[in-house]
Formats: structure tokens, C-alpha cells, sequence
């Protein structure tokens, strides 16, 4: 339901967009109010969908950089060269609207702490490793796996965790949850409605689902942990 909605109003606003700076070319506008009226926009945008206060400043941004290229007059090759680095950094976030984000050490520590004895846990979406890579170290009693699907995060975790930790790399959509004891993820907003429904669907009687800041729509968590940290972190945990 998130994603749709997420999807339609992109599909709005930028017709939206589309539709205005026409306008203001046939009747010759000046390039700064274009700007202006693109920043207006992108703005509105960021004031629905986002808390933080610096999303604002991303989005307000975006047109005028885009412009700003555009006047550089440089070979199409280093847009397929950005494109390409994207691409390897962040997989497929366009699609499953998950960026990468780097589990600080106050959630580490909380992991550490909270997770049951023994068991097999596994990272969802699992980035450079680094939740399993404090685990590992911290935690031998614990069974770990790790999937990760964009290539580069992939590629610096199988390089810095040890070889008893099952390092996966592939869309943890496709990965059967039935095999693990405690499933974690720092994933988006986005695909945690379908994420929690594949939990139910897979995980047993008894496990455990673990979320770091972002919430299940309409899921109520039976335990919440305050972290601490700067950007008002959480861990949130279901009993299966």
C-alpha cells in the first residue's frame, strides 16, 4: 500500500512538474523563476514525506543541479559513468526503495545485548557486514548469515568478515525466512509493510523480528529500545 501510494504521487508530481515549467516556456519565462517554480515543488515534496528538516535542502537542490550540469557540456559518458557507480553502490534502491544505511554502534551494542543465546540470525539487507562483524566477535554462540544485494557493499563484506559467517549475496525477497531464529533490518520506510507480511508468512512460532528505526504500518512492536543516538534511533522487536 506504501509503495503504490509512494508511487502515484511521484507520477503526480512530476506531471505536475511537468506540466508547469511547459507553461512557463511557451510563455518564455525567465530560467530563474523555472528554478524558483522547481524548487517550489521539490520542496512541497520533501514537507510531505520526509520529517528531517534536511531533506528539504536535498530536494530544493535537485533542479538546480541538474541545470548547473547541464551548462558543464560534458561527454554523456560520465552520466553513464555515475549511473554505473550508483548502480554497484546501491543495487536496485529504485525498485525496492531501500538505500544503504550503516547500523551505528548504539544499535550494535543494543543487538548484543538483546538478541537470545544461541539461534541464527540474519541481516536483511545486510550492506558492508557491519552488524555482523560486531556480532561475530561479540556474540560466537550465534549462527550468522547476511544478504546483500548491490554489488559493491557485497563485495567489501565478503572481504572483511570470516568464512563462518554465510555472507549471501541476491534479493532476501527470494531467501526462505523458516531457517533463521532472529531476522534484523535497517531498511526504508517503504518495504517494511511487504517485509513484515513475508516475516509472518516464513518465520516460526517463537522467533524473533527486528527492525531498526522504521515501523511495521499498523504493527504495534512488543518491545522498543530507545538508542540514543542523534537521529532518535529506535529498535524495535515482534515476537513471532
Amino acid at each position: 500500500m506504501i509503495r503504490s501510494q509512494l508511487f502515484i504521487f511521484g507520477c503526480i508530481q512530476s506531471l505536475a512538474i511537468t506540466l508547469f515549467l511547459l507553461i512557463l516556456a511557451i510563455w518564455h519565462a525567465p530560467i530563474w523563476a523555472c528554478m524558483l517554480a522547481s524548487c517550489i515543488f521539490a520542496l512541497s515534496a520533501a514537507w510531505r514525506w520526509h520529517d528531517a528538516w534536511w531533506w528539504g535542502g536535498i530536494h530544493a537542490l535537485f533542479f538546480p543541479s541538474i541545470f548547473l550540469a547541464l551548462q558543464l557540456n560534458i561527454s554523456p559518458l560520465w552520466y553513464l559513468l555515475a549511473f554505473t557507480l550508483s548502480w554497484v553502490v546501491f543495487g536496485r534502491v529504485a525498485v525496492n526503495r531501500a538505500p544503504i544505511y550503516l547500523s551505528n554502534r548504539q544499535v550494535l551494542t543494543a543487538l548484543e545485548a538483546r538478541l537470545p543465546k544461541n539461534g541464527h540470525f540474519l541481516d536483511i539487507g545486510a550492506g558492508t557486514g557491519t552488524v555482523l562483524a560486531w556480532l561475530v566477535k561479540r556474540r560466537p554462540d550465534l549462527q550468522l548469515y547476511g544478504i546483500e544485494q548491490a554489488w559493491l557493499p557485497w563485495l567489501l563484506g565478503r572481504f572483511r568478515l570470516p568464512s563462518k559467517v554465510k555472507w549471501l549475496r541476491g534479493d532476501y525477497q527470494k531467501l526462505d525466512f523458516a531457517n533463521f531464529d532472529m531476522a534484523y533490518a535497517f531498511l526504508s520506510p517503504v518495504p517494511m509493510e511487504a517485509l513484515w507480511q513475508k516475516a509472518q508468512r516464513e518465520m516460526r512460532p517463537g522467533t524473533l523480528f527486528l527492525s531498526n528505526t522504521f515501523i511495521v504500518p499498523g504493527v504495534a512492536p512488543d518491545e522498543m529500545i530507545e538508542l540514543g543516538d542523534w537521529k532518535g534511533g529506535r529498535l524495535l522487536l515482534w515476537h513471532m
